[in-house]
């Protein structure tokens, strides 16, 4: 039997969409008006408060990723924001690999605890990132 082998590369095509989206221009314009300054001493004044489940996944997803960077030789970062109104838990490898049941399953567990998930890359490290609300406004 011969390899299958599928490939495509939409780098161009999502840099033409990209470019040509108008969103930007809007989201300039409200920053130069100051909307978003406005925006966030708004709702800074609303009072908040910690979500008991959204500590407990910080707590238990910061736990887990470091003794996950331990064993690979990274470095982790958690952080709780009071004055962004949120939690997020950064880590930094040459490489992440989740090749065996217990370390996909942490990989699972950060899906289904995050409301956010982004990898990126600086200078040769990867960094994932993780999202966490942490906080609720209360009416």
């Amino acid at each position: 039997m011969e390899n299958e082998i599928f490939e495509r590369d939409y780098a161009d095509e999502f840099r033409k969409r990209s470019e040509g989206r108008q969103g930007a221009d809007f989201l300039d314009a409200l920053e130069e008006s100051g909307f978003w300054q406005a925006y966030k001493e708004e709702m800074d004044k609303i009072p908040k408060r910690v979500v008991p489940k959204e500590k407990a996944d910080y707590e238990y997803l910061l736990s887990e990723c470091d003794a996950y960077v331990r064993q690979f030789g990274g470095k982790v970062r958690g952080e709780v924001d009071y004055e962004r109104w949120q939690a997020t838990i950064d880590l930094y490898m040459e490489h992440f690999e989740f090749c065996d049941r217990e370390h996909l399953s942490l990989l699972k567990e950060i899906a289904e605890r995050a409301e956010n998930v982004t990898f990126s890359m600086k200078d040769g490290v990867l960094r994932l990132s993780i999202f966490i609300g942490y906080f609720d406004e209360v009416y």
